[in-house]
């Protein structure tokens, strides 16, 4: 009669450990997997047009981040004056594929300012291949 109360208390824990999976494999399936930091490398054009107006002001930025315009080198103060002295023509930036990359956000941030977001970013045919 009071051989079932010597007996220890059993715990099934099956159903508790399938919760339990099935918790890990629903934040898994809807967790999202994305890198902190975008590489990003932007082909060279295959068919660009050089075309030249009368009305274009081409500015370059070489590798090293200097911007220049007719082979003057611009100094970043110098930017905005030169972009207010000549407000006619289409705004042309020409960007060095090795430049910085602050560089290009600099002078595309002068450009939208000085010139309300009219210009034009140019590319070039790559000769090395």
């Amino acid at each position: 009669m009071f051989d079932d109360l010597d007996e220890e208390p059993k715990v099934d824990l099956t159903p508790l450990i399938d919760v339990i999976f099935m918790l890990v494999i629903f934040f898994v399936m809807t967790m999202t997997f994305s890198k902190p930091v975008i590489d990003l490398t932007l082909p060279a054009a295959e068919n660009s047009l050089a075309q030249k107006n009368n009305q274009e002001l081409i500015l370059q930025v070489n590798e090293a981040g200097t911007i220049l315009w007719n082979d003057k080198a611009l100094s970043k103060e110098e930017l905005p004056v030169f972009l207010d002295e000549h407000p006619e023509g289409l705004l042309t930036l020409m960007i060095d594929e090795k430049a910085p990359f602050q560089s290009f956000v600099w002078i595309v941030d002068v450009a939208k300012v000085k010139r309300e977001g009219r210009f034009v970013i140019g590319t070039r045919k790559n000769n090395s291949g």
